[in-house]
């Protein structure tokens, strides 16, 4: 048997024992490949914070991760330049996962999957964002329209008056506000809620933020509630109910006259009407 020096200069021997193990190796893997793909890609988990996604600084959160039974090891991943992760193992059947981030700073922020691993592979959920607030302290202000074109019938302009520094705003509706969910971002800020309906009847705030840091938000504005009644949204659906019969009548009204033109063509001519022809 002899020696020799590999590529990289390490000495080696080349047996038979290992060109069988390199191609039982290489048949194993063609194999785990068309098992995967017969299977298809295995289930995505889900991700979620409560209170919600955007907290206050100071404050407490915890972010679960839901994955199918039988995972190997759960990772809750926060993307940034360091990569940081945090490694679970399922204790039995368990298929719900916490972890706990306690005092929320600016380091926390940002996004944030869950990860499994189960008979060798890999899943990731989608994409939760975690935002801070009050990172800056300028409180903007949160107010309706007062123009013509501000509060109607079936519009309602919105305005976040911030700090003129900041280049994003931000509205978010309810109380633990999520991502993109219940929240919207935008680079001016004028808000425009259009149609109007009692769904919209809940309580408002806005923030100023930074494009260059979209995680770190302002103090949040006042809340502000909007003033929708039933008679606004009963009005609204009213007049969509009477253009929608309107159409409905126009409809038949030329389905009709097409109708008539049609038969009108398809009648033969009486003898009576047959054309004369004179000598």
């Amino acid at each position: 048997m002899k020696n020799f020096h590999g590529s990289h200069g390490y000495p080696g021997v080349w047996t038979r024992d290992i060109q069988k193990q390199r191609i039982w190796s290489h048949h194993v893997f063609l194999m785990e490949q068309r098992i995967w793909a017969q299977d298809g890609p295995p289930p995505q988990p889900s991700i979620w914070a409560v209170p919600g996604a955007v907290i206050s600084t100071g404050s407490d959160v915890s972010i679960f991760c839901r994955t199918p039974p039988g995972v190997t090891t759960v990772r809750l991943y926060h993307y940034g330049p360091y990569g940081r992760w945090s490694d679970r193992t399922p204790e039995g059947a368990q298929e719900v996962f916490e972890f706990s981030l306690q005092r929320m700073t600016l380091s926390n922020a940002g996004d944030y999957y869950c990860e499994y691993t189960k008979e060798g592979q890999w899943s990731q959920s989608d994409r939760l964002e975690l935002v801070v607030t009050g990172v800056y302290k300028e409180k903007p202000s949160l107010t309706v329209d007062s123009g013509p074109q501000g509060f109607s019938e079936r519009n309602v302009t919105l305005l976040c008056c911030t700090h003129p520094s900041f280049d994003i705003f931000i509205l978010c509706r309810g109380g633990n506000a999520s991502l993109p969910q219940n929240c919207s971002r935008q680079h001016h800020n004028t808000f425009l809620i259009s149609p109007v309906s009692l769904g919209h009847r809940r309580s408002y705030r806005c923030f100023g933020s930074y494009k260059r840091s979209s995680y770190s938000w302002s103090l949040p504005s006042d809340p502000l509630e909007l003033p929708i009644t039933e008679s606004r949204t009963s009005d609204y659906r009213l007049e969509n109910c009477i253009r929608l019969i309107l159409a409905i009548i126009i409809l038949l009204g030329i389905g009709v006259l097409l109708l008539d033109a049609w038969k009108s063509r398809r009648e033969p001519m009486r003898p009576s009407e047959s054309p004369k022809w004179r000598a």
